[in-house]
């Protein structure tokens, strides 16, 4: 199965995606006031970045990549 991508907005975080495998949040995405999008690996990780990209489908190729099935 794939990982799927669902838009998440949260208070201090106006712009966020969360990563699901089989319907469970596995991560999310976040983007920073320059443009860049950073993974954070794991439920309530928000302070160590996995993998970061100035794009977002080329960020999301590393997160499938690394931890789709």
């Amino acid at each position: 199965m794939a990982l799927e991508f669902r838009d998440h907005h949260t208070l201090g975080h106006p712009w966020q995606q969360q990563v699901l495998n089989a319907g469970v949040v596995i991560g999310h995405i976040r983007r920073n006031g320059g443009g860049l999008y950073r993974y954070y690996h794991g439920p309530v990780n928000q302070l160590t970045a996995e993998f970061a990209d100035l794009s977002l489908e080329e960020l999301k190729l590393k997160i499938e990549a690394r931890h789709g099935n």
